[in-house]
């Protein structure tokens, strides 16, 4: 019930009786003043117009005359009202209702408003309660002149008791009517706010829809005028906001999205260097969190000052900052960073700052740089002794057949060299070529090794090397069997070549969820920890000078990382310097 109170429409009513009452109440004032003035009107002029008849009938020369209170009581009852003769001075002659003795124990009369006004020459009345008689009293003074002076004032007095009952009659029947007219303001008022706050409340429900998000609802339009024009434009603002938020929605998805996968980490701080987003990239490169970075100073969540300077740097500047550092914490890499200024009302309001990793870019580069290198050096040594050689004989060594034949030996040796180096560079190129095919079949891995350490029988001989196949018999694998067996000879040869006389290698596997783990276990001179990460890079040689003793291009064991990984699967290598090495590579099932 007293939520009542509280509604519109309510309100609404309030204002409109009172509205009506303020109306009402100021048209029963007017109207009441205008008839008490004019019945006050009337009765003054009457009177005024008996206390001038009165006046014309004195004379100055009946002032002093005894007779004086006779004629004032001979006028009074003609006139029916009391009469009182007052001198200049003030003093009262004679009274109609008093006799002499009454008469001198009259106060002055000189102060009385409408005595001093008759005095200056004119008519003059006053409407008072009368101090003696307890009574609201009509006065009218009339001056009593001789020649140019006045000589004496007629009064006439007369009680308002007619003028009160006239005016209590008035009220009685203004009060009436206003009485009838608040009543049909009242209906009238809970008519209008009635209909009023049917379609006001219609539109306030469909405005806490609007509020709760429903912008699809629809205001009911059966109402016309000013409520229905409000009503058509708020169905039209909830369908246009509902359209925008459609395509707000859709657009924060794709940015979301593109957020979210970018390759890039991409992080925004605000003008105090506090992280305010960050993307999941961020979060793979430097292992942070943005659950628990958020809100944080960037200097905290990456632990790195010249990340922190560049994001400085940008804001106090106001400008982007571009720069590729090289990290080594809290990760290890080289990390090209853009950082551009975010602004907001023509002041810079944060950093956004987006870090590429190119730390593989520039490894690979480094890669091409030395394969290049490698190339070249690799090349030009046999060239250069083919190149030699074949100078010599031009200048006549040709005929010296026993010193010919030794050069005609160098330059084949260096020719089948060179031969081996391109082989290998053209099968290197065919596996990394997108076009190179894996024909998979079942091969028995036991089998596969066997019949390759057959192949290579005499090599094993000449060396007194010893390999020894422990792989089960039972375990196969999918795999391209040339391609595979390419893996097993490189690594068998490798395993033969730099290991010292009489070296014993085993072959041997291990079943692993998902996938099978080869291993080749030499007895060699081994591989210094500091120089294992490189081994499987082309041209790279843990001993320059032994390696082209043995003939090797550099280049097996890169063949094998890429025949592997062409698999699926990856390749590893562990060892000790003077306790052997064990090469492993995985293939799936």
């Amino acid at each position: 019930m007293p939520g009542m109170f509280k509604t519109f429409r309510f309100r609404l009513f309030l204002s409109y009786l009172a509205l009506s009452a303020a109306v009402l109440g100021a048209a029963f004032f007017l109207v009441y003043q205008c008839i008490e003035r004019a019945e006050l009107s009337t009765l003054k002029s009457k009177l005024l117009d008996e206390a001038a008849l009165v006046s014309a009938q004195l004379r100055s020369s009946d002032l002093a005359s005894p007779g004086l209170h006779a004629l004032a009581h001979s006028l009074g009852l003609k006139v029916r009202s009391r009469l009182t003769i007052i001198g200049a001075d003030g003093r009262v002659l004679a009274d109609s209702e008093l006799d002499v003795a009454g008469v001198r124990a009259m106060e002055n009369h000189s102060s009385r408003p409408e005595v001093a006004g008759a005095m200056k020459g004119g008519p003059s009345y006053d409407l008072r309660r009368s101090a003696t008689l307890g009574k609201a009293m009509l006065y009218a003074a009339y001056p009593v002149s001789s020649g140019a002076r006045v000589v004496a004032v007629a009064r006439l007095t007369i009680p308002a008791a007619q003028l009160e009952a006239a005016m209590t009659m008035l009220k009685k029947a203004l009060s009436a009517a206003l009485a009838l007219a608040f009543l049909l303001s009242f209906l009238l008022g809970l008519a209008v706010s009635g209909g009023f706050s049917r379609s006001f409340n219609k539109i306030v429900y469909g405005s806490k829809k609007f509020a709760a998000g429903n912008f699809s609802y629809r205001i009911q339009k059966d109402f016309h005028g000013e409520m229905g024009k409000l009503a058509e434009t708020l169905n039209s603002m909830s369908a246009a906001i509902e359209e925008n938020l459609r395509r707000v929605e859709f657009q924060s998805q794709q940015l979301a999205a593109a957020f979210a996968n970018m390759a890039e980490g991409v992080l925004i701080t605000g003008p105090d260097a506090r992280v305010t987003a960050l993307n999941p990239a961020i979060e793979r490169m430097f292992g942070v969190k943005a659950e628990t970075s958020v809100s944080k100073p960037l200097l905290e969540v990456i632990l790195n000052a010249r990340l922190s300077g560049i994001c400085g740097r940008a804001v106090s500047g106001g400008k982007p900052v571009w720069e590729e550092t090289e990290l080594f914490a809290p990760v290890r890499g080289v990390f090209s960073v853009n950082a551009s200024p975010l602004f907001e009302g023509g002041a810079v309001s944060g950093c956004l700052m987006v870090v590429h990793d190119v730390t593989e870019v520039r490894r690979l580069e480094a890669g091409r740089r030395d394969f290049v290198a490698n190339v070249s050096h690799e090349l030009k040594t046999p060239l250069t002794a083919i190149r030699g050689c074949a100078e010599t004989l031009l200048e006549g060594a040709i005929d010296d057949r026993e010193h010919a034949m030794k050069f005609l030996g160098v330059i084949c040796e260096h020719s089948k060299r060179l031969d081996n180096i391109v082989g290998d560079l053209l099968k290197l190129s065919a596996l990394e070529s997108y076009a190179a095919e894996v024909k998979k079949e079942a091969v028995g891995l036991k089998d596969l090794a066997d019949s390759l350490v057959t192949s290579l029988a005499s090599v094993f001989r000449s060396k007194k090397a010893v390999v020894s196949n422990i792989i089960p018999a039972d375990l196969r694998v999918n795999a391209d069997p040339e391609k595979l067996g390419q893996v097993f000879i490189n690594l068998l040869d490798n395993a033969v070549k730099f290991s010292p006389e009489s070296p014993k290698v085993e072959i041997s596997a291990q079943e692993l969820p998902g996938s099978v783990k080869v291993l080749v276990r030499d007895n060699g001179t081994g591989i210094p920890q500091s120089r294992l990460a490189r081994v499987f890079e082309r041209f790279y040689r843990v001993d320059q000078a032994r390696s082209r003793e043995t003939g090797g291009t550099g280049l097996g064991l890169s063949i094998v990382k890429h025949v592997v990984e062409l698999h699926g699967g990856s390749v590893g290598v562990e060892s000790a310097e003077g306790r052997g090495s064990t090469f492993w590579f995985t293939i799936p099932k």
